[in-house]
């Protein structure tokens, strides 16, 4: 039984690699926002978010004023990014019908989504 569930942890952590490492294909590119909402309320100017992510899993975000450079990773359906400087933060992440990349964030206590699409140049075919 004991090697049953070995087995079946080993089987486990390969399938959620391997669709992490898929995941990870597809975050590849420029973002650029086109929704922000905070609680329900959507925010101005969303469009001012970009988030670029490269195939070395380094990324660079911009989101109006500020800024952040560092590395990601993902696993399952969750996106660890590392700026540089700073402790890991985790934002769970899913794709819509249209294949914009949607992140779901609470932020001390406060909901927050913002929804990106993708730039033309980088969505392949």
């Amino acid at each position: 039984m004991r090697s049953i569930l070995t087995l079946f942890a080993i089987a486990t952590a390969i399938l959620l690699t391997s669709c992490g490492d898929e995941l990870s294909d597809q975050l590849v590119g420029t973002w650029v926002g086109i929704s922000w909402t905070v609680e329900g309320k959507e925010k101005p100017n969303p469009d001012k978010v970009k988030f670029v992510f490269n195939t070395d899993k380094t990324y660079q975000a911009n989101y109006g004023t500020g800024g952040e450079t560092g590395t990601f990773r993902v696993f399952g359906r969750n996106l660890y990014t590392t700026a540089e400087g700073k402790l890991e933060k985790l934002v769970k992440f899913d794709f819509d019908e249209d294949l914009n990349l949607i992140f779901a964030m609470n932020r001390v206590g406060t909901s927050e989504q913002i929804v990106l699409q993708k730039q033309a140049r980088d969505i392949k075919k």
